[in-house]
């Protein structure tokens, strides 16, 4: 064992040479540590991250009518390609870049803006050991897309959600993640400490960045797109909405371990904080629904609670304790159902009820790492200081508060007005109601077709049974 991390080490010191050696030192764009070990871990959590789009299909599939299971699966796949293309050529550009000129005397400068990065469009001069950084950040931008086309279901037509899904992964998406997480995010580094340090917004791994805006866009996309017609006798597949949510599950340990560099013991430790959070938030909100259900049970709700629990950690998964994982999970499940009532009150007609899960748990989520911080003495502490409930007598935890919920309010204004005008462009255009005649066509004809039907709970060919002789 030690022969194999003497290895590792050796193999990591030496990709880190390689990518020092590959930087041209023209245009480069923030990426993870240039280290082995890092690139693996970056690659193997946006691969899980990905698989959430399997998990939004099957879940948006199990909430609509049959006429629109096709053309949501259609949008998942289709989303992904096109997704990629903007977050290729203006998403990660306008997210990370960083433009770096040499200067005569040999010393470096850099060019960016406070608003929007610059530099890197279509990967140009960007050092290719970042390319596990971009891959990684075009998951969370493309959730944050399936987030927002998920409460679009059953009515607009395909051509909308992909119009929608490039505008915010190249432009609404991108901004926002500047402002968070970026080398010169300015609501990251808000106002300076006595130390001379940033004191400002902290989302470890997006409850913000991706779910307030991928919330906020879904509650613009389901206002503007109307009702459905048929929402009173649309089927709903349990099997669908379970696996949905179970590979969600998946998704979430990618969410909450990618944003963590592999240097050192602590950072080990920091991951294996996180996983055992995000579970300990799904257990939390699963939890709640189960305790306000009064006996009345709704299986819909207890997925939605548990990936609100989920939606809610990810801003402090790496820097609360295990218990306080539990309670800000449990609350969240709260929050969610408190949020579901008011929609539904409103007459808004959101089948995945992606507001409430997603905004909801992820402005609590927000507020929640503020105040249940591990306690500054922790040798695991990478938040820098104690939440209000440890360090109450703290000012610097109570500006941290004040510049979450700020943020917070500065991504659900810039998204809803962005989404807003652009959702007008769309319903101008006709692409918003309506669905898809294609599709619907398309699922006639399969039910006139003779064979062996279609199974009503799942919306699926049924196949043809086989008898014991013929195996």
């Amino acid at each position: 064992m030690r022969t194999f991390l003497s290895l590792v080490a050796l193999a990591s010191a030496a990709s880190a040479q390689i990518c020092q050696t590959l930087d041209d030192g023209a245009t480069r764009t923030v990426g993870p540590d240039p280290t082995l070990d890092t690139i693996i871990l970056v690659v193997f959590a946006s691969a899980l991250v990905l698989f959430m789009q399997a998990g939004f299909a099957m879940l948006e599939a199990g909430n609509v009518s049959k006429p629109s299971v096709t053309a949501v699966l259609f949008k998942s796949v289709g989303n992904l390609a096109i997704g990629l293309i903007a977050w290729f050529t203006f998403g990660y550009a306008f997210a990370f870049g960083t433009t770096y000129h040499e200067q005569d005397s040999g010393e470096e400068t850099t060019s960016t803006q406070w608003f929007i990065g610059s530099g890197g469009y279509f990967l140009q001069n960007v050092n290719p050991c970042a390319y596990p950084f971009f891959f990684f950040h075009f998951t969370l931008a493309a959730v944050a897309a399936a987030i927002a086309c998920s409460a679009m279901g059953g009515r607009a037509k395909v051509s909308a959600y992909i119009a929608y899904t490039f505008f915010i992964m190249a432009w609404v998406y991108p901004t926002v993640a500047h402002w968070t997480w970026s080398t010169t995010a300015w609501l990251a580094q808000g106002s300076i400490d006595d130390q001379n340090r940033g004191v400002g917004y902290f989302d470890y791994a997006g409850s913000g960045v991706v779910h307030v805006t991928g919330g906020v866009a879904a509650l613009i996309g389901a206002k503007m797109s109307g009702a459905r017609e048929n929402k009173a006798t649309a089927a709903t597949s349990t099997p669908l909405v379970a696996l949905g949510t179970l590979i969600l599950f998946f998704g979430f340990v990618g969410f909450n371990i990618g944003q963590t560099r592999l240097d050192g013991l602590v950072n080990g430790v920091t991951i294996s904080l996180a996983v055992v959070n995000t579970f300990l938030a799904a257990a939390g909100g699963a939890f709640a629904i189960i305790l306000l259900s009064g006996g009345k049970w709704d299986f819909a709700k207890l997925c939605n609670g548990s990936i609100a629990g989920m939606v809610s950690i990810c801003a402090g998964a790496n820097t609360v304790y295990p218990w306080a994982g539990l309670v800000i999970g449990f609350i969240a499940g709260i929050v969610y159902i408190c949020w579901s009532a008011v929609i539904s009150g409103s007459g808004i007609d959101d089948p995945n009820q992606a507001f409430a899960v997603h905004f909801g748990a992820g402005a609590w989520g927000l507020i929640a790492v503020t105040l249940f911080a591990m306690d500054q003495e922790s040798a695991i502490n990478v938040y820098g200081r104690g939440g209000i409930f440890f360090d109450s007598d703290d000012r610097l935890a109570w500006i941290v508060l004040g510049w979450n919920f700020f943020g917070m309010l500065m991504i659900a204004a810039w998204t809803a007005f962005n989404c807003a005008v652009f959702f007008m462009i769309l319903k101008a255009a006709g692409l918003t109601e309506g669905g898809d005649d294609t599709f619907a066509s398309a699922a006639a004809k399969d039910d006139a077709i003779p064979g062996p039907g279609v199974d009503a709970e799942l919306g699926i060919p049924q196949s043809t049974p086989v008898k014991t002789s013929q195996i």
